[in-house]
């Protein structure tokens, strides 16, 4: 399956009647529901599995099924293209390798590791982020100048988030 089959599955589902939906291709097995507490969780497995081909409704369905509803429509999901996502910024993008908390210093007296302006080597120390009581550094992976610190101190951070935008 590919991203944007995928993302087109997801809002089909978000757009349907259907509470949850599992679909398998290939060795990719995707599993969704619309409500986070229904108790369902969905077997971990890594093995392809046998599935009938999945079949989308017409546009002209869906739009005859929503005004026979008298619920308020629920937002459309927006995902961003990667695509446009990469081309909006400049520059090397060093993401958050964990989740955790972000510490642009060592300890709260201490001037930012890695301040916007500041020149850095690969290997350098770019900030602290802390994860179950253990603090993790993370270093640049290239040369250049930090150009943007996308992230507050003291800030919850995802693994991926964007931390750093450094010119090359």
């Amino acid at each position: 399956m590919t991203y944007v089959q995928i993302r087109e599955l997801l809002e089909y589902i978000e757009n349907s009647s259907f509470t949850s939906a599992s679909v398998g291709m290939g060795n990719v097995h995707v599993s969704a529901s619309k409500n986070a507490n229904d108790g369902y969780y969905p077997p971990m497995s890594y093995a392809p599995m046998a599935t009938a081909p999945v079949q989308f409704a017409p546009q002209a369905t869906q739009a005859a099924e929503a005004d026979e509803t008298s619920a308020p429509a629920k937002p459309k999901i927006k995902f961003a293209d990667p695509d446009e996502t990469t081309n909006r910024i400049s520059g090397h993008i060093i993401t958050s390798p964990i989740v955790g908390t972000f510490y642009a210093s060592p300890n709260p007296d201490s001037p930012a590791l890695a301040p916007v302006g500041k020149a850095v080597k690969k290997g350098d120390v770019l900030c602290i982020l802390e994860a179950m009581k253990i603090m993790n550094e993370i270093t640049s992976d290239v040369d250049g100048t930090v150009a943007q610190v996308m992230v507050e101190n003291g800030d919850m951070v995802e693994a991926l988030q964007p931390l750093f935008r450094i010119e090359v």
